[in-house]
């Protein structure tokens, strides 16, 4: 993937994702670690988006977070992190 080649906010959001998923020490980034940042992206489009479409962020928030809790951490120290392939 061009990360360049993405817009500025797209850039942000990825790497919001990837800080997440070493905070939580997931071995990989996946689509919830994205959702997240989005959700949490300021100035971002996706929650306005949301409040539009009457979606309960907070609910939906929490429901991402508890996916994230269930995933799996690695111990020690991790190399970088990619890009899921689901």
């Amino acid at each position: 993937m061009q990360i360049d080649k993405l817009t500025i906010k797209s850039q942000e959001a990825l790497q919001a994702a990837q800080r997440l998923a070493g905070e939580r020490r997931n071995p990989e980034i996946d689509v919830e670690h994205l959702l997240l940042a989005l959700l949490d992206q300021a100035e971002g489009v996706v929650p306005p988006l949301l409040q539009k479409l009457g979606v309960d962020a907070g609910r939906l928030r929490a429901s991402v977070e508890a996916r994230l809790d269930a995933m799996p951490a690695v111990q020690g120290q991790t190399g970088e992190r990619g890009l899921s392939h689901s």
